[in-house]
């Protein structure tokens, strides 16, 4: 071996010995995302992604799996005993575990409010003791949700009408006479088409996605709700990953926070046009509808986790 190599590889291992300035390796994330990046609800976090491989070049690296690697109902677990590093989905996805995450949907605050007065602090802390993840984020806000229908409304009811719910509305939509019916999105198209259904509740983005603008007359005004799409990282390897690297992430998610409102505006403005275009007309049942539906589903999560929502209640409510 020649001196010169000698001397490299010794002072090599005397600067990690010492402390000295060796930069850590990449921490390579894999990521699983609950729908594929051309999804309404999709394109987000595959965005946020390109620009943290960019911003955060050499420090860290997010993967993302192929679009059914794991199932999106499975991608809560998988993120928390660490099969993935992160996952993008929202909270309803892992109601199971841990019932609070819902309250984030029925919040008057955005996300950049809730660092300010805590309220992400504490949904963190919570996400850390029942889910074994770091909360990074999570974007959503000002897409609220609608119920859609094929039929008349009369009256601000929806007796006779077969509605496809969700658990988040269904006590509202069966307090207003529906008769609820549970499906999975591929097969809306066809039940709206036979008939089999006569509306369903969805955001204010994604139903032309699956096609269903092509049988849909109506959308109910106010929206209500708003959806929430979260960044959940395992917290063993949140933990192993170094003030750097947790530095860059915390930053880009502040950084996705600020751009946030300006990507929803752009893509809402296009959702609407596709309804108008397809002739779906705006019903508005009043701010009571609204008012409503939040009520109903406070006080069912209340019942579930009666001290953190109500901790939680007081946090996200103006």
């Amino acid at each position: 071996m020649k001196k010169t190599s000698v001397f490299l590889w010794a002072a090599a291992a005397a600067a990690v010995v010492l402390g000295g300035p060796v930069r850590a390796e990449t921490a390579v994330l894999k990521a699983a995302s609950f729908l594929p990046e051309k999804a309404s609800f999709g394109w987000p976090f595959y965005r946020w992604v390109k620009e943290v491989n960019k911003s955060c070049a050499g420090q860290v690296r997010i993967d993302v799996l192929a679009p059914g690697s794991i199932k999106a109902f499975e991608q809560p677990n998988a993120v928390k005993n660490g099969v993935i590093d992160m996952m993008s989905g929202p909270a309803t996805y892992y109601k199971g575990t841990m019932v609070e995450g819902d309250t984030m949907t029925l919040a008057d605050l955005t996300v950049s409010e809730m660092r300010k007065n805590g309220a992400l602090e504490f949904i963190n802390k919570l996400h850390n003791e029942k889910m074994n993840v770091q909360f990074l984020t999570y974007f959503g806000d000002g897409i609220p949700f609608h119920i859609y229908t094929r039929k008349e409304i009369k009256n601000g009811r929806f007796d006779g009408f077969s509605i496809r719910t969700a658990p988040i509305y269904d006590t509202m939509l069966r307090e207003l006479g529906a008769k609820t019916v549970t499906i999975a999105p591929p097969e809306v198209y066809t039940a709206l088409e036979r008939g089999t259904v006569d509306g369903y509740g969805w955001p204010i983005w994604g139903i032309a996605d699956f096609g269903w603008h092509k049988h849909t007359k109506y959308r109910v005004e106010p929206g209500f709700f708003k959806v929430e799409v979260g960044t959940l990282i395992n917290l063993d390897r949140w933990k192993k990953m170094s003030d750097a690297q947790r530095g860059c992430l915390n930053k880009m998610a502040l950084e996705w926070e600020k751009v946030w409102p300006a990507w929803r505006d752009s893509y809402t403005a296009k959702e609407i046009k596709k309804q108008d275009d397809a002739g779906v007309k705006a019903v508005n049942l009043g701010p009571e509808f609204r008012k409503r539906a939040h009520d109903l589903y406070w006080d069912a999560l209340e019942k579930a986790s009666p001290d953190n929502v109500r901790k939680l209640k007081k946090l996200l409510l103006k």
